[in-house]
């Protein structure tokens, strides 16, 4: 029989999980209910106790006992984490799922970050409201986010239904798919891209599609590219087309619409693992801000509105050498060979003469710095032409199968012609 973990505190909110329970035994699936609570009174109608869970991470709960709050709730996170990822293994979970607020939802999805994509994990939280971002809540993994509307204060005709909607979801997953992700017989590539680089990268992606190779698209918005580096990490992805390196430059500014956490994480991860790469400028010299939060010298910045609330900004000379440095920096580290593509007009569009965000200098100054890598394992590839065409990105996609070609991953039975080196 099919079985759902449920992760709860059992000490306030025993009544939610109860009923979470119900409604999924009434499916014809077993429930595990798994108890975080960390508070002082008892804990009511769960399977594996927190002293269960705590003792499993080598600890006495009596000991976790007179800790503050915020201790017992950071050990609680890893212990909970360990302990699921555990019975995940041991082929005793088929999906799991939680409903709470900020303390529930982030005890119960770092152990749901633990598991693979594709395993079915649902979470209905109240952190998903407001401005508040999605990246406390999923990470870098395929967690379902529904959100409670209201907070979770006992049953009534809101939180009935949310529950109800999210238990669903998880049945409907534990028994209709919820296989985690496998490779097939092609070669998979990883391919970064954003609206201002989507004519270049998806030729790649058909280009590389027609020579058999299957492609998956990684917005590099703030978490895509993080989310490609550890689907290369856990050797789901065979190479990486990186033609959209944005998210580095805005990791300088830390703010930004395409900002996120997981950018410390590009040409790291990957590279950690030394999976194929191909590694572009795509994006890294403007930056894009909404309305009523640009960032200061304005009055010096060359700029377009990409919508009513959002702008892409070019970068000044200053900051395109800083933020340039951030990215090659991290390509002078990398100890195993690699390709680096370089474009002689524009790294996104609207960036050619007469164009809104031409700004020759800051391209020169990019250019320059990129071209000045001293790391003999980086070859250095000029492409004539602006990033985003359809001629570019099918010279970026030969690169690509070059450089599978040349690390074993493929044979020599796909023929084309090459770019000129720079």
């Amino acid at each position: 029989m099919k079985r759902i973990a449920i992760i709860g505190s059992c000490d306030t909110k025993h009544r939610e999980v109860a009923y979470m329970r119900d409604l999924i035994e009434a499916e014809g699936i077993e429930v595990l209910v798994i108890d975080v609570a960390t508070g002082p009174s008892p804990s009511y109608g769960y399977n594996v106790s927190r002293e269960e869970v705590v003792e499993a991470a080598g600890t006495k709960w009596s000991e976790l006992e007179p800790k503050s709050k915020g201790e017992k709730i950071a050990f609680m996170m890893e212990a909970a984490a360990d302990y699921v990822e555990k019975i995940y293994r041991e082929g005793k979970i088929d999906g799991i799922l939680s409903a709470g607020g900020l303390q529930n939802t982030v005890m119960a999805t770092n152990a749901m970050k633990r598991l693979p994509i594709g395993f079915p994990k649902v979470m209905a939280t109240t952190v998903a409201s407001g401005k508040k971002t999605f990246d406390l809540v999923v990470g870098d993994k395929d967690i379902v986010t529904i959100p409670s509307i209201c907070d979770f204060t006992g049953l009534n005709l809101v939180t009935r239904q949310i529950m109800a909607n999210a238990c669903a979801c998880c049945i409907g997953m534990v028994k209709t798919a919820g296989a985690i992700l496998k490779k097939g017989r092609k070669p998979v590539v990883g391919i970064t891209l954003m609206g201002i680089t989507n004519t270049g990268a998806c030729a790649a992606v058909d280009e590389l599609e027609r020579l058999g190779v299957e492609v998956i698209g990684f917005h590099s918005t703030g978490v895509g590219g993080a989310i490609m580096e550890q689907m290369a990490a856990d050797g789901l992805i065979d190479g990486i087309l990186d033609l959209t390196t944005h998210e580095i430059t805005e990791g300088y500014f830390g703010s930004g619409f395409s900002y996120g956490e997981g950018e410390k994480y590009r040409l790291i991860k990957g590279v950690s693992k030394k999976v194929p790469l191909v590694v572009s400028c795509g994006g890294l010299d403007f930056i894009d801000f909404a309305v009523g939060e640009f960032p200061p010298r304005m009055e010096e910045r060359v700029y377009m509105m990409h919508n009513a609330s959002m702008a892409h900004i070019k970068l000044l000379p200053d900051e395109a050498e800083l933020t340039t440095a951030r990215f090659t920096e991290r390509l002078e580290k990398i100890d195993y060979p690699v390709k680096l593509l370089i474009p002689t007009d524009g790294m996104r569009h609207n960036t050619r003469k007469g164009e809104e965000l031409y700004y020759k200098e800051v391209d020169d100054i990019i250019i320059r710095q990129l071209k000045a890598i001293k790391n003999k394992n980086v070859e250095i590839i000029t492409i004539p032409g602006n990033l985003d065409t359809e001629e570019w990105g099918i010279c970026a996609a030969h690169c690509m199968i070059d450089e599978l070609r040349e690390r074993g991953v493929i044979g020599d039975e796909i023929q084309y012609g090459k770019p000129d080196n720079g």
